[in-house]
């Protein structure tokens, strides 16, 4: 069971309401794991992770065309190990129907030093492609991925980190501008972690600082 809640503290209250944080029971074993509620979508699992490690700006690339989920609500999600291949799938239903909304199944493989993910999800008219991957060459870590909405189109991400400097590069049929986005943590003990990011796409550049703690 997993439990996640928002504070808004300029607000000086917990956030209610469709959040979508994560709130899901389930169980879990050799076989590998099932769940229901509101959690990580495979989408993300397995392609979104490689596209977008920020923490604000970033993933344009793989949510920009309205295709690439984090968070689900109203799911269940199964996952399991098929030898050196973690496959996993959710099916997604709103209360007010009475078919599924959203089917997904996704997949990650290591070969050597390089991790690759692909998932595919249907979803009406808009299903969603995407392929990913990440490796590390001489210190670096190198990630990214494609996606594709049909009917929309598609968008790209690409990424570097060294030295907790992360810098990215991403791109959206949905937009008119690419955006370059990068971040830098510095832990400062006990858990916590003091975040800066930037981000420019063409015409605007926006910043934010931020304290986080993991207990």
């Amino acid at each position: 069971m997993n439990y996640e809640f928002r504070v808004n503290s300029a607000q000086g209250s917990i956030v209610t309401g469709d959040t979508q944080r994560l709130s899901y029971v389930g169980i879990k074993g050799d076989w590998g794991q099932l769940s229901m509620g509101s959690q990580w979508s495979t989408l993300f699992n397995t392609v979104g992770t490689f596209i977008d490690p920020s923490n604000r700006y970033g993933g344009v690339g793989y949510w920009g065309n309205g295709g690439g989920q984090y968070r689900m609500k109203e799911s269940v999600y199964l996952s399991t190990q098929l030898g050196g291949l973690s496959v996993s799938g959710d099916l997604q239903m709103n209360p007010g129907g009475d078919d599924l909304d959203r089917f997904t199944v996704g997949g990650l493989m290591s070969i050597g030093g390089l991790s690759l993910g692909a998932a595919y999800q249907d979803n009406g008219d808009n299903d969603f492609t995407g392929l990913a991957g990440a490796i590390n060459l001489a210190g670096v870590g190198l990630s990214g991925g494609f996606t594709d909405v049909n009917n929309v189109g598609s968008g790209y991400g690409i990424n570097a980190k060294l030295a907790g400097i992360t810098v990215a590069y991403e791109d959206s049929d949905s937009y008119a501008d690419g955006q370059i986005w990068g971040n830098y943590a510095i832990g400062l003990g006990g858990g916590a972690k003091a975040i800066v990011e930037i981000m420019n796409d063409g015409p605007d550049t926006k910043g934010i600082g931020m304290l986080r703690m993991d207990f």
